[in-house]
C-alpha cells in the first residue's frame, strides 16, 4: 500500500505542475515545455558522456554545453526574449520565472529519486559477506554533554570488525575524561592540542586500522544495523564513499520539527536524485563512510576550511569517485533547539558551502571533472545563489502585488506552491517512512522558515566576499544532551528504537 500511495502522490506532484502551465500564458507555457525538453535532453546527454566515470585526457571544451549552468543560462535568455514585448506586468514575470524554476528543479529531482528507491528496493536484501575492518572516528571539542550516549551506540553498533577511535581536539571541558571512562571496553582514545576538526579527523585516520574510515559527529547516535548497512555499499569497487541517513532525534519543538522534516526532503528526494549519477551534494561528517585509500589518494581533510565533509566530497567527485548515500544505515542527530542557535549553525554550514565553492570554482566549467562539473555544483550554486536572491524578489513583489490590488493572483500562487510543498513532503515522508504528520508544516517552506534560511545564505555569501573567499570562524551551537521520550521511526534491522538511557 505504501508503494501505491508514493506512486500516486507522485503522479499527483507531477501532475500539478503540468496543470500550472494551463494558466501560465502563452509563452510561459512555451518556456516551460522547452525547459523541460532541455532537462532531459540534459539527463540523457550526461548519461552518455559520463560513460565509466573515466577521466579524459583532453576533455573537449563543447561538452560544457551539457552542463546545467549553460542549460539555465540559454532558459534565462529565451524567457527574456519571450517575454520583452509581452502585456505582462514585471511583477508578474516575477512569479513565473520563480514558479518555472520550482517545475524545472522538481521535474529533475522526484523522477530520480522515485527511479533510484524502485532500483534500491531491488538490492536490500541480498545477503551481504563483505565484512572488511572499520575504524569508527569520533572528533570530539567540547562534547562532554554527548559524546558518552554516541560512544555507547558505536559499542552497541552489531558490526564484528570495527574499532571505534575518539579524538579529542583540546577539549576545555571534561570530554576526555569522560571518553577515557570506555578504553576499558576497547574504545581508543587520543588527545591531541586544539587544532581543528580536520585536523582530528586526520588523525583519527594516522591511528587507524580499518579499510573503511567511518566519520560521526560527537553528537550523533548510530542505530544498531547501520554500520552493516554501510559496508554494504563497499561491495562494489567503484564506490570511495557512502552517506548515512540523517534523522533528528529531538523533534521537541516547532525549530526541531521544521529541521525533521527539511532532512528528510533533502535525502529523500534531492540525494536520491543525484545518486542516480553515482554522485551527491555532501557527505556529511556526521555519519558517512569512506576508503582509506580514497582518502589518502585525495590527500586527507584540508586545513581552514569550515566544512571538511564538503570538502572532501568535492575532491573525491573531482576525481571520478562515485559516492553513494545508504538510506538504512541510520544516524540520530541533535538539531538545535532555538532560533539562535539554528542561525549559527546554518551560518557556519553556508559560509563552509561558499568557501569551496571559491575554492573549487575550476570544477564549474572543466569537462574533465565529468558529472561534478555538469550536473552537482551547478545545481548547488544555483540553489544557493539564485534561490535565496529569487525569494527576496518574490517577497518585495509580492507587497507590491497586494498594494496594487492583485491579491487574488498572490493568493493562486500561494496555494499552488503551498500544495506543491505539502505534496512533495508527503512523498518525501512516505519514501522515509517516517511520520506524515511533519507535513503540516510543510507551509512555513514557503513563507517563514524559507526566508529565514535564504536570508542565513545571504548573509553568508557576503561574510565570504568580504573575506575573500576564506572564512575561518566556526560558529558554536549549544549541546543539549541527555535524551528524549520521543520514539524514533521504524528502522530496518535496529534494535535501539529510541536514545539510550545512560
Amino acid at each position: 500500500m505504501k508503494n501505491i500511495a508514493i506512486f500516486v502522490i507522485a503522479a499527483l506532484f507531477l501532475i500539478l505542475l503540468l496543470g500550472i502551465l494551463y494558466f501560465m500564458p502563452a509563452e510561459s507555457v512555451w518556456i516551460g515545455l522547452g525547459s523541460l525538453a532541455a532537462v532531459l535532453l540534459f539527463y540523457f546527454v550526461s548519461r552518455l558522456i559520463k560513460g565509466k566515470q573515466v577521466r579524459e585526457k583532453q576533455p573537449n571544451p563543447w561538452q560544457n554545453l551539457t552542463s546545467l549552468l549553460f542549460i539555465f543560462l540559454l532558459i534565462f535568455v529565451l524567457f527574456a526574449v519571450a517575454l520583452w514585448n509581452s502585456d505582462i506586468s514585471i511583477m508578474m514575470h516575477v512569479l513565473l520565472v520563480a514558479l518555472i524554476f520550482t517545475m524545472l528543479m522538481n521535474f529533475l529531482t522526484v523522477p530520480l529519486a522515485i527511479f533510484h528507491k524502485l532500483r534500491e528496493k531491488k538490492e536490500l536484501f541480498k545477503p551481504s559477506t563483505y565484512k572488511p575492518r572499520v575504524s569508527i572516528i569520533v572528533p570530539a571539542y567540547n562534547e562532554e554533554k554527548v559524546v558518552a550516549r554516541t560512544i555507547e551506540t558505536l559499542i552497541e553498533a552489531d558490526y564484528p570488525n570495527k574499532e571505534i577511535i575518539v579524538v579529542d581536539d583540546g577539549s576545555q571541558d571534561n570530554t576526555y575524561r569522560v571518553a577515557l571512562e570506555y578504553v576499558r571496553k576497547g574504545i581508543k582514545v587520543v588527545k591531541r592540542p586544539n587544532g581543528g576538526k580536520f585536523a582530528a579527523l586526520n588523525t583519527g585516520i594516522a591511528v587507524s586500522t580499518g579499510e573503511i574510515i567511518v566519520t560521526v559527529d560527537a553528537d550523533s547516535m548510530i542505530a544498531r544495523a547501520s554500520l552493516s548497512e554501510m559496508v554494504r555499499g563497499f561491495e562494489n569497487p567503484d564506490v570511495a564513499g557512502v552517506a548515512g541517513n540523517l534523522k533528528v532525534f529531538n523533534r521537541t519543538n516547532l525549530l526541531t520539527k521544521l529541521q525533521t522534516l527539511e532532512y528528510i526532503v533533502q535525502i529523500q528526494i534531492v540525494r536520491r536524485a543525484f545518486e542516480n549519477f553515482g554522485s551527491l551534494t555532501v557527505a556529511s561528517g556526521a555519519f558517512s563512510a569512506f576508503r582509506k585509500t580514497a582518502l589518502q589518494e585525495a590527500g586527507y581533510y584540508d586545513p581552514d576550511y569550515l566544512l571538511e565533509d564538503f570538502d572532501i566530497t568535492i575532491k573525491l567527485l573531482k576525481s571520478h569517485q562515485v559516492l553513494h548515500g545508504s538510506n538504512e544505515a541510520v544516524c540520530y542527530t541533535e538539531a538545535p533547539e532555538t532560533l539562535r542557535d539554528v542561525y549559527r549553525q546554518r551560518l557556519s554550514w553556508f559560509r563552509g558551502d561558499y568557501q569551496n565553492f571559491w575554492k573549487h570554482r575550476d570544477a564549474f566549467f572543466n569537462p574533465r571533472f565529468g558529472i561534478m562539473s555538469k550536473l552537482t555544483f551547478p545545481y548547488m550554486l544555483l540553489s544557493m545563489t539564485l534561490v535565496p536572491f529569487a525569494s527576496i524578489i518574490v517577497m518585495v513583489t509580492s507587497v507590491m502585488m497586494l498594494l496594487d490590488g492583485e491579491w487574488l493572483t498572490l493568493v493562486l500562487a500561494f496555494s499552488l506552491f503551498t500544495t506543491l510543498q505539502i505534496l512533495i513532503s508527503i512523498l518525501a515522508i512516505l519514501v522515509a517512512d517516517d511520520d506524515l504528520k511533519l507535513a503540516i508544516y510543510s507551509p512555513l517552506f514557503i513563507i517563514g522558515y524559507k526566508q529565514f534560511l535564504d536570508f542565513t545564505m545571504i548573509k553568508a555569501l557576503i561574510d565570504i566576499i568580504l573575506a575573500g573567499g576564506t572564512y575561518l570562524k566556526r560558529e558554536r551551537v549549544t549541546r543539549i544532551g541527555g535524551t528524549t521520550d520521543l520514539q524514533r521511526p521504524a528502522v530496518a534491522g535496529s534494535l535501539i528504537e529510541r536514545p539510550p538511557d545512560l
